[in-house]
């Protein structure tokens, strides 16, 4: 997925509270799951600044679920921080 860093960029940090991490864009996210009561899914969304001011997304990571919103994009920020500590 491609979008116009220039444009976008300034509403996703507001928008998503993304995060800057080593030289990548990070963002936690809680997804609602009904099937099991009101829990949440964790997810971790990282991003890279692309060519011709674009954001490019690098990788989606789904986690454990949660009882709480909050929890759960913490536990998603925390899954982008070790993905890309980890990467050689």
């Amino acid at each position: 997925m491609i979008i116009l860093m220039a444009e976008l960029l300034p509403m996703l940090f507001r928008q998503w509270e993304i995060e800057r991490y080593k030289g990548f864009l990070i963002d936690g996210s809680a997804v609602p799951t009904f099937a099991t009561g009101f829990d949440w899914y964790s997810q971790g969304i990282i991003l890279r600044p692309g060519r011709l001011s674009s954001i490019v997304e690098v990788k989606r990571i789904d986690g454990p679920v949660f009882n709480s919103k909050e929890a759960a994009e913490e536990r998603g920020l925390q899954l982008c921080k070790d993905w890309i500590d980890k990467r050689p």
